[in-house]
């Protein structure tokens, strides 16, 4: 707010304050009604003490241009009606129209997340890829063409990038052993919003889907806000409860049953060769379609298992992938496989939303996999996160005494670990954060299930052998003090 002050002035401050502001309100220029600036904020602008602010407003208080609420909305108004209920009518905010509901589990799942993208400290919070394995060597040649504003470099030629991605991805899938053509691939900029794609096609509020619990809360999220039920299923050691899925599937009549059957988030479970032809056995005797998310597959340390889209024969099972953790994440990029009718019903829903994936990033993800390079960065990430994961687990072994454990996963990029009763996942998180080590707690990914404690999760896609170490030996640090303070 443009409010000058003559510091010269035999004036005081606070009711020169005072003074342009009754100016604004008889002008007209600060409406009826006008929430002023918190008291601190106006005295920042200003450069004076915020009780200086407060004996501006107590004079426009007096003169009955200004009223103060101190229920909400509150703060300092112009003009406001002095009648309480009338108060509330008049100041009806925005916010209190959304549909959304921001929770307290997403709330805090994406605050550990933007924190990790800081450098500060040592995270083992979001899912943030190290910089450094970045594939950009050898591709100047890409950036060139992309800036090379000649008429031989016309933008022309990124508009058929569309259809050579999908190409491009149908080459990649062979690796799979899932062998389709363009027509049934569907490219997007996020795993998440393809789901919320297919979520919009299929569902309407009050339908369910049964999914894996634990869940990330991002996930549930998508859910949750449509007013679609999520069935929870409790995980064994190789995914699924196939016995609950099925009484699930008989009382709630799900629409999907949506599965991360390869290294799991949160719990880095990879789902038994058994239990995937037990869940498309189920999936076709109740006509009951899945979704299945495949974003860490890259991320295998040890013999693959075939994907349910490979292993299906019945047309059941929506395949999806995205880019973001392979690729450079300013390059969103992801696709949906299905069969043909799904994917030209949802290509006609993105033309609708006018929806669109940057020709230029697919340029570039089609250059570096036409070149070759792709495999081979596969490989070289697949070999630096292989030995993060066993130097962590190395670490981690080494504090196994103080009352945490967890089960090697055979990929993926988190681990999932279970503390003993004597330890509160919410002190331990906050004694860590003391210390410098980010972590995220169990509770934020059983949204459903509010007696669910006792874990963390480790991401260590962006630290380093040296942060590990360190983080890991803090972390043992944090897990005797919260032990100590149990015991007294």
């Amino acid at each position: 707010m443009d409010l000058k002050i003559d510091r010269n002035s035999c004036v005081p401050v606070y009711q020169q304050i005072a003074r342009k502001l009754e100016e604004k309100i008889v002008s007209g220029e600060l409406a009826d009604g006008f929430k002023l600036p918190p008291e601190r904020r106006l005295a920042d602008e200003i450069g004076v003490h915020r009780n200086t602010v407060i004996k501006a407003y107590d004079m426009l208080i007096t003169e009955g241009l200004v009223v103060v609420s101190r229920e909400k909305p509150k703060g300092y108004f112009v003009k406001a009606a002095q009648d309480t209920q009338k108060f509330g009518k008049r100041f009806f905010p925005l916010e209190k129209a959304f549909r959304y509901e921001f929770r307290k589990a997403e709330k805090t799942f994406n605050d550990v997340y933007w924190k990790s993208e800081k450098e500060e400290g040592i995270s083992f919070g979001g899912m943030v890829m190290d910089r450094q394995l970045n594939p950009v060597e050898g591709m100047e040649h890409v950036v060139a063409k992309i800036f090379d504003y000649s008429e031989k470099g016309s933008m022309e030629g990124f508009y058929d990038e569309t259809e050579r991605l999908r190409e491009n991805i149908c080459r990649l899938l062979t690796e799979q052993n899932i062998y389709v053509t363009p027509k049934n691939i569907q490219i997007l900029a996020e795993s998440n919003q393809i789901i919320s794609y297919l979520m919009m096609l299929y569902l309407r509020e009050g339908d369910c889907i049964v999914a894996e619990s634990p869940m990330v809360p991002d996930n549930f999220s998508i859910f949750y806000n449509r007013g679609i039920h999520v069935v929870g299923i409790p995980m064994e050691d190789d995914g699924m409860r196939m016995d609950m899925l099925e009484e699930a599937i008989r009382q709630y009549k799900p629409k999907f049953i949506y599965t991360l059957p390869n290294y799991h988030n949160p719990t880095g479970i990879t789902m038994s060769l058994k239990k995937r032809q037990t869940l498309l056995k189920l999936a076709n005797d109740y006509n009951v379609p899945i979704i299945e998310e495949d974003y860490q597959w890259d991320f295998a340390y040890e013999k693959r298992l075939p994907s349910l889209y490979t292993l299906d024969t019945n047309k059941l099972v929506i395949y999806v992938y995205s880019f973001t953790l392979i690729f450079p994440y300013m390059m969103k990029m992801g696709y949906a496989v299905g069969p043909a009718d799904l994917i030209d019903m949802m290509g006609y829903a993105l033309s609708i939303d006018e929806t669109a994936v940057s020709g230029i990033g697919q340029y570039f993800l089609n250059e570096y996999i036409h070149s070759g390079q792709y495999e081979n960065h596969v490989k070289v990430v697949q070999k630096v996160y292989k030995a993060k994961l066993d130097l962590l687990c190395q670490e981690l072994d080494k504090i196994a005494d103080k009352g945490i454990s967890y089960k090697k996963p055979k990929g993926g990029l988190l681990l999932w670990c279970t503390l003993t009763d004597d330890i509160n996942e919410r002190a331990l998180c906050k004694r860590a954060a003391e210390k410098g080590v980010l972590l995220v707690p169990g509770w934020v990914f059983y949204e459903s299930n509010k007696k669910k404690r006792g874990h963390i999760r480790l991401c260590f896609s962006n630290v380093t052998d040296d942060q590990i170490c360190r983080g890991i030996r803090l972390l043992g640090q944090a897990l005797d003090e919260c032990r100590e303070i149990t015991i007294n």
